[in-house]
């Protein structure tokens, strides 16, 4: 069984609906001026049905295309619709004034329906309704003045009462259902900025809980890393240290999830498509994998059919991080056989096709439609054996939707599961990169001074073991003031700065050091930190930091990023790519 998605497939019913809608009411308001016609056409004749259908038609399609964008174009879309009003108005009047019988009631109903639309338009703007509705009432007027004038010649005074008996009764029907109209009005709008607040509360609860989980596992697996790399360990050592390093990024792993989940559902995720070459790829992207599927017994397949583009146009992080995904689902829940990669490319649509089938548990078919729900999964044991946090599909589901795709899964119990995505990917040629000069210098260099800013003992303690082995100089400081006036004392080569600090944080910290005539107002400064939301990034650039490295921190990447900072220089470190814009939006 397998970890579910987002809820999308049920979505694409109410979009079917909206869509209908919106038909609907293009195809109303044109039903009704020719209806009008029609109700008309008896009583008076042919050529004044037909030029009054012909201009309301044009006043209806001029209505329906209309896309305000302006002042000017609104008071253009406002005057059309006063337009309508007024000729519907006069239709109205013209069959309950000048005639009798069907064509009367016809007129009434009318009146009252041109009146309601008016209301429901408009009830939420007094002075449009108002100006839209002077057309009707002026209509309602001159017929019951006109009438009561044909009351008193009839010498029948006491049908006045009954005549205005009915505007009065639909003047408060009409009044009745304003209210109502403005009371949920009223409350949409409250629940609307109720959900707001609920959705910025949800985000800040993301990405406190993510520091908050982050900032031991910085701790856990980096001292475990560093356990690891010690020689002559007891072999019941490694194995409890490969415990530890194991459970600590499965734990990374599960937040790892909720925050892209997170980052999908409130569109902070952008695309950056460049040309990948696709064999070696998906060579890379299955090697990944193998090692685990080699420890359960399972052999690996690339099939990429002969048509296929060698270099194809796509967001390869991306696409990546969706084959990691279905490649690690596959392999957890096949205890035996085979786990299969078919590459495809559809020249006429330029369309990639991946499908990654197995030979696992398989699922029932009347589970395959939860497979995509969010915080779902097709078995509650899928949980407790196999663990998850019922996110990882739904996180590939909306990541293909926001490449342009669409993915699919067909599953048979005991014979295992095919999922199959497509995205569009137009075939490219591969850019040709500025060779990267690396500039060395001479061992001596080492002694280079880096300042490690964290207000948590523990996380300087393992930046500094791991920055000393290597041969550099390190000073720390424990906040953001004291950063500051270390900064002001002496010159360093680099800053690894924290984010969220107690007091002065590291954001305000950077501002200071760029801003002070220090010795270290240029100094590279480089974000070391729990917080990874792409908020973050942007507050980061503002504070003037040249990069960031995550937390929980990887020994290689934090090695090899100072090292382009301070070995290479600044110009090599940029083009060697180790900044953040594009890690945040990773």
């Amino acid at each position: 069984m397998r970890s579910g998605g987002n809820d999308e497939q049920e979505s694409d019913v109410p979009a079917f609906r909206r869509q209908a809608m919106a038909m609907f009411r293009r195809a109303s308001g044109l039903l009704l001026p020719l209806l009008t016609a029609l109700a008309a056409f008896p009583v008076s004749g042919w050529r004044l049905a037909l030029s009054w259908l012909a201009a309301m038609l044009v006043v209806a399609a001029a209505q329906q295309h209309w896309r305000p964008a302006s002042s000017r174009e609104s008071r253009a879309a406002a005057a059309l619709s006063w337009i309508s009003n007024g000729g519907h108005s006069a239709a109205a009047f013209y069959l309950v004034a000048l005639h009798t019988g069907a064509a009367q009631t016809f007129g009434v109903t009318l009146m009252g329906l041109v009146l309601f639309q008016t209301l429901a338009r408009d009830y939420a703007h007094p002075r449009r309704l108002a100006l839209n509705l002077v057309p009707p009432v002026l209509a309602v007027a001159i017929a019951q003045f006109g009438a009561a004038g044909g009351l008193l010649v009839g010498h029948q005074p006491l049908m006045l009462f009954t005549l205005f008996a009915s505007p009065v009764a639909a003047f408060g029907l009409l009044r009745t259902v304003q209210d109502d109209l403005t009371d949920k009005r009223r409350r949409l709008d409250a629940a609307v900025l109720q959900a707001e607040a609920a959705a910025e509360a949800k985000s800040d609860f993301l990405a406190n809980m993510s520091h908050e989980i982050r900032t031991p596992l910085t701790g856990i697996i980096g001292f475990s890393d560093l356990l690891n790399r010690m020689p002559d360990l007891p072999p019941t050592a490694v194995t409890y240290v490969s415990r530890i390093a194991s459970s600590g990024q499965t734990l990374l792993a599960v937040v790892n999830d909720i925050l892209d989940f997170s980052k999908l559902e409130t569109g902070h995720v952008e695309l950056d498509p460049l040309p990948f070459e696709v064999g070696p790829f998906f060579e890379d992207t299955l090697a990944i994998v193998a090692t685990q599927a080699a420890a359960k017994g399972l052999t690996t397949r690339l099939d990429i059919d002969d048509d296929v583009p060698p270099v194809l146009d796509a967001d390869g992080s991306r696409l990546r991080q969706v084959m990691l995904n279905l490649l690690g689902n596959a392999i957890k829940f096949t205890a035996q056989g085979s786990v299969v990669v078919t590459v495809a490319h559809d020249a006429a649509t330029n369309r990639l096709c991946v499908t990654v089938s197995d030979t696992g548990c398989g699922v029932p078919a009347d589970k395959v439609g939860r497979l995509f729900h969010r915080f779902s999964q097709a078995d509650s044991s899928v949980t407790r054996n196999h663990g998850g946090t019922g996110l990882g599909l739904s996180i590939c589901k909306a990541l293909v939707e926001l490449m342009g795709g669409e993915i699919s899964v067909a599953s048979a119990v005991g014979e295992g599961s095919c999922f199959t995505f497509w995205v569009a990917s137009p075939p490219a040629e591969l850019r040709e990169m500025e060779p990267v000069v690396a500039v060395r210098r001479e061992p001596a260099a080492r002694s280079s001074r880096i300042l490690v800013v964290d207000d948590l003992d523990i996380n300087r303690e393992l930046v500094r073991t791991l920055l000393e082995a290597t041969g550099y100089s390190v000073e720390e400081a424990a906040g953001g003031v004291e950063a500051v006036a270390a900064a002001r004392a002496r010159p360093f080569d680099l800053i690894l700065m924290d984010l969220q600090m107690p007091g002065m944080d590291g954001f305000t910290a950077a501002r200071a050091i760029r801003n002070d005539a220090s010795p270290n107002s240029g100094t590279p400064i480089i974000a070391l930190s729990a917080n990874v939301l792409p908020e973050h990034a942007a507050a980061g650039a503002a504070a003037g930091m040249n990069g960031h490295i995550g937390k929980p921190i990887n020994i290689a990447e934090l090695t090899s990023v100072v090292a382009a900072w301070i070995d290479t220089g600044p110009d090599e470190a940029l083009r060697a790519g180790g900044l953040w814009a594009a890690r945040f939006n990773s």
